[in-house]
């Protein structure tokens, strides 16, 4: 791809953040040199496919979708360079993306809209500031948002994620579509896993990432969190995910899926995570 695909935030000391602009997909974030994000070795780079890794931005639609592509359009149209990495007074960097409604969006779905996606990098944080915005002046529309994070991990099945006990969860490995409710403490991983956690707290930590250290995601009107592992069986079915890779992975995604966002006309949301290894 041409180097213009691709935008860096160099925060110095080997802390960068790498930002494809095909989906506006974050699809590298290092401290100390040490990446922190998971991207298969088969991720597909041709403009077209979502990049299987990273972190993806699913909008309007999270999941399949009657109108267009699965996980909806943003995560497969090129975004506008906003704002180029900028270094801020705290030493921070800073760079803005953005998407509009094209000829290809409104043929899946009609609507205006501006999207705006702000990273700053920090020392051991990665910032993500969404601000979805309604230029219509009479439609109303609907959406889902979602960032699809892919985490790095050395062996999946020793992580632990918090902040889940006592949570509802819609389990998508199962085809009833019924609601459960979390009763463990910390969940772990050892099998297919695709849950929906709806109204989960804004902080839950992850262990036994990169080097053995903790990652703490916390999210700001996100009301779902999203865990998803393909495990043996699903990875053979993607050819863009090598069968033996799900050990290396744990998707822990801030969304707003369960219900969607309605925006009325001339109004706008917003959302944020921060990652922060810890």
């Amino acid at each position: 791809m041409a180097a213009t695909s691709v935008v860096v935030l160099d925060r110095g000391n080997n802390t960068t953040c790498t930002i494809n602009l095909h989906g506006a997909t974050v699809v590298s974030w290092r401290v100390n040199n040490q990446e922190q994000l998971f991207v298969s070795k088969q991720a597909v780079f041709d403009g077209k496919k979502a990049i299987r890794g990273g972190i993806p931005f699913v909008f309007p639609q999270f999941g399949p979708w009657n109108y267009g592509p699965q996980h909806g359009f943003a995560r497969i149209v090129r975004w506008n360079l906003e704002k180029p990495p900028e270094r801020l007074a705290s030493g921070d960097i800073e760079a803005i993306f953005s998407l509009i409604d094209s000829d290809f969006t409104r043929a899946v779905w009609s609507y205006p809209f501006q999207l705006t996606y702000r990273l700053i990098l920090r020392e051991k944080e990665l910032h993500s500031n969404i601000a979805v915005y309604n230029p219509s002046k009479e439609s109303t529309f609907s959406f889902n948002l979602l960032l699809h994070t892919y985490f790095k991990v050395p062996d999946v099945r020793r992580c632990q994620i918090t902040g889940l006990q006592g949570c509802t969860y819609l389990d998508k490995t199962t085809n009833e579509g019924a609601l459960y409710q979390e009763t463990r403490d910390v969940v772990t991983i050892g099998e297919w896993t695709d849950r929906i956690y709806q109204n989960t707290p804004h902080e839950h930590i992850i262990t036994n990432v990169v080097s053995g250290r903790k990652m703490r995601i916390q999210k700001c009107n996100f009301p779902d969190t999203v865990i998803w592992n393909p495990w043996v069986e699903h990875a053979k079915e993607m050819n863009d995910f090598g069968d033996d890779e799900y050990p290396n992975m744990v998707c822990v995604e801030s969304g707003h899926v369960s219900s969607p966002v309605i925006l009325l006309p001339g109004m706008g949301f917003e959302a944020s995570q921060i990652l922060q290894v810890m």
